[in-house]
């Protein structure tokens, strides 16, 4: 797997077949890994699939700041202005723009990104995406400081424990490949953030990206676990009915990891978008 220098840390990256580029952004906590089920069919359909370790994460360096959104959608920037140096045959060094696809965390990755470097943008994918700016539930805001609490008091080793018990991953449970995966990623996360080990200067300071969902000028895919957590869910009502003619897709039976959960169903609904383009008219 190789690796980039971008803005300022080791970035590491896969990036498989030809065609038009999809670069697709792991949830927290996860790695590149989680996209094994999505690369060999975004490559048989004669897509360009490249995926990266995000900083703090997998095989990334993990830096003493920059865990904020903006910073996260330059890393990728960067990446994606470096990624044909190890393709020998490779014109231009840069890609300059791609299909975006992100999951959770990802998702809003991606969003920033679009919002930042919109002319490097093909088309938007969010799944079971965060909104940042989005008010969440006391109920779920009382879940993520238990686990931060969990994490500073205890250690890591605990605080995995507990992220793997939660309700994100229940979908996972019922597939016992993809579930071994998912806790080999999770069992690598060092968890910078929770364990206070790095900054997060600025994080709270950032625009609302829900006060900015109708600059996004993208063709837009929202997916939706049907039996994902309920803040997700509306964060994905919110997103496809605000966003200008985004479409949602909501996956039966699945969680908060379709594409880990039903990878057949998520890659025909992806590549279809990809491929043809659906949406509603802007």
């Amino acid at each position: 797997m190789p690796h980039a220098y971008t803005n300022g840390i080791v970035t590491f990256y896969e990036d498989a077949g030809g065609g038009e580029p999809v670069a697709l952004v792991h949830g927290h906590s996860l790695d590149g890994r989680m996209w094994d089920y999505q690369v060999p069919a975004l490559v048989g359909a004669g897509f360009r699939a490249i995926r990266h370790d995000v900083r703090g994460h997998g095989r990334s360096m993990i830096p003493p700041e920059g865990y904020t959104w903006e910073e996260y959608a330059r890393d990728l920037a960067e990446l994606l202005d470096k990624v044909n140096a190890d393709r020998p045959t490779a014109g231009a060094l840069a890609v300059p723009a791609a299909h975006l696809v992100g999951l959770s965390m990802g998702g809003g990755i991606a969003l920033q990104f679009t919002l930042d470097y919109p002319g490097r943008v093909l088309s938007l994918t969010l799944v079971d995406s965060v909104l940042p700016g989005f008010a969440y539930s006391g109920e779920f805001a009382e879940e993520v400081e238990s686990l931060r609490e969990v994490a500073q008091r205890q250690g890591l080793q605990a605080f995995t424990e507990a992220w793997l018990a939660h309700a994100f991953f229940d979908g996972l449970r019922r597939r016992p490949a993809a579930w071994t995966l998912t806790q080999e990623m999770v069992r690598g996360f060092q968890a910078p953030e929770w364990r206070g080990v790095v900054t997060t200067a600025g994080a709270d300071e950032q625009p609302s990206l829900a006060d900015r969902l109708g600059d996004v000028g993208v063709r837009t895919l929202v997916v939706a676990g049907e039996e994902d957590v309920e803040d997700f869910r509306l964060i994905a009502e919110i997103l496809a009915g605000t966003i200008p003619g985004a479409r949602l897709e909501v996956m039966a039976g699945c969680g908060h990891m379709s594409p880990m959960e039903d990878p057949d169903g998520f890659n025909r609904l992806l590549i279809e978008f990809l491929a043809t383009g659906f949406s509603r008219p802007l």
